[in-house]
């Protein structure tokens, strides 16, 4: 009778992971999905003694590009994990040779000890490709799980530069974490408390600009006052409250038991977080750059590396300056273009939607990201022509202020793109969070998840 219940179990759970990656988020449907997180360490493990860097790309880079293909075929389409491998592996085994031109940073003292100090700086080396596979082993292990190439030369000035970067102590940088998710928890929880009052993000076809529906008594008197925003103000900033708290969660509540498992001596210290630069910049750079300080000082840089290289490269070949105008171009083209292809990979093969085809869901994800390239031109040939008629423009706070309306402008024109392929998938119809605080406190329950399996009518 228990085996009966046990093979029963595990094929009900077979079947919400089926639903799961046919109708919710793609996932894993083979083994070749995996096979490339073998064949790109092992790559690199081999000496350009045994294999130049021609011969190494030409060799493993179609082997990881067949198993990708057959993965994607098996799940029906792009998926984001996957196709950021596939760019990774063409960066570190076409356009850059890292076994001859990378050297990784390794602090000697314990890394608790900081840089504060003379001592500090001076414990740092550069450890370049090592010939004994011994030590090639961590050495490459360490290069694959550094994707922002923090305590990495990369042989690219403005990055290396700033290595060593700045890092935390173990506890300072769980203080950091656990006040982010905090504050991501709460940002989530007030956003998806206001989703489930309006209409917009569950109906097809309803257009962010078409009016709220008219107050209710049952509302909270805040979401009620809210709505004397314009409704495409507000909707937009109820997705970037989404958004923002979702990404910071992803990136920082998997770093507290990684950071436990380095304090008891399982993880090296460049394998844990507390090591690295923190995920998120200063936000002021929002209003003293607009969106080029928010894409490219404050958001997470965590595939900055993957999307510009390509771009960084074509420049590099083509003899023209990443400082300059027209290479900054193409390496804002370069990431912006490549990081919505990867986000295409979000949706999956049969999202439950009879209005709208996949591929269609595909490009609006992928045409946010787009819309920020022009938007970057526009800043650029604005700040020129200020430049030119001011030499030198103070930041009053009557100017941030100018350029953060500019920034939350753009944003509201372009976040609803992202907004009509997951309300097709039905994402706003579940409330994220297990516990609600504000539900809770209007006293409309605390907890929000009563049985998450019975909720999905799995087919």
């Amino acid at each position: 009778m228990a085996l009966l219940d046990e093979t029963s179990q595990w094929s009900d759970l077979v079947q919400f992971y089926d639903y799961l990656t046919r109708h919710i988020v793609p996932g894993p449907r083979s083994i070749s999905y995996f096979i490339p997180f073998l064949l790109l360490p092992v790559a690199l493990l081999i000496p350009p003694s045994v294999m130049s860097h021609r011969q190494l790309y030409l060799v493993f880079l179609p082997l990881i590009y067949a198993c990708e293909v057959h993965a994607w075929l098996q799940i029906g389409g792009l998926e984001v994990i996957s196709l950021t491998l596939t760019l990774w592996s063409f960066v570190l085994l076409v356009l850059r040779d890292p076994r001859r031109t990378y050297r990784r940073i390794r602090l000697t003292a314990h890394s608790d000890a900081g840089r504060d100090s003379e001592k500090g700086r001076n414990a740092f080396v550069e450890e370049r490709y090592p010939e004994s596979l011994a030590k090639r082993i961590p050495w490459v292990l360490t290069l694959l799980v550094s994707i922002r190439f923090a305590g990495w030369k990369i042989g690219d000035p403005s990055h290396d530069k700033t290595q060593p970067a700045p890092r935390l102590t173990r506890v300072a940088f769980l203080k950091h974490a656990f006040l982010i998710i905090a504050q991501a928890f709460t940002i989530l929880d007030l956003a998806s408390c206001y989703v489930l009052t309006d209409p917009y993000f569950v109906t097809s076809g309803m257009g962010v600009d078409e009016p709220f529906p008219p107050p209710s008594q049952d509302l909270p008197t805040l979401l009620n006052a809210l709505r004397i925003l314009p409704p495409r103000v507000l909707r937009g900033a109820a997705i970037a409250g989404q958004v923002y708290a979702m990404v910071t969660s992803m990136f920082y509540l998997p770093t507290i038991p990684v950071v436990g498992l380095n304090a008891i001596g399982m993880l090296p210290d460049e394998w844990s977080p507390h090591t690295w630069p923190v995920f998120f910049g200063s936000f002021s750079a929002v209003g003293e750059r607009g969106l080029r300080g928010l894409w490219g000082s404050w958001w997470h840089h965590f595939n900055r590396h993957i999307t510009s290289t390509p771009g960084r490269e074509l420049a590099h070949v083509m003899g023209i300056p990443t400082t300059s105008t027209l290479g900054y171009s193409l390496l804002t083209v370069s990431a912006f273009l490549l990081s919505g292809v990867i986000h295409m990979g979000m949706i999956p093969r049969e999202p439950a939607s009879g209005r709208m085809t996949v591929n269609m869901m595909r490009l609006y994800l992928a045409a946010f990201f787009w819309a920020q390239i022009p938007a970057f031109q526009i800043e650029l040939v604005a700040s020129k022509l200020v430049a030119a008629s001011v030499p030198s423009v103070p930041h009053f706070p009557t100017t941030r202020i100018l350029v953060l309306l500019w920034v939350a402008g753009w944003l509201s024109l372009t976040l609803p793109l992202l907004t009509i392929p997951f309300r097709e998938i039905g994402y706003w119809r579940y409330f994220p969070l297990p516990v609600s605080l504000f539900r809770g406190l209007a006293g409309k329950g605390w907890l929000t998840w009563y049985d998450i399996c019975g909720a999905i009518e799995i087919e």
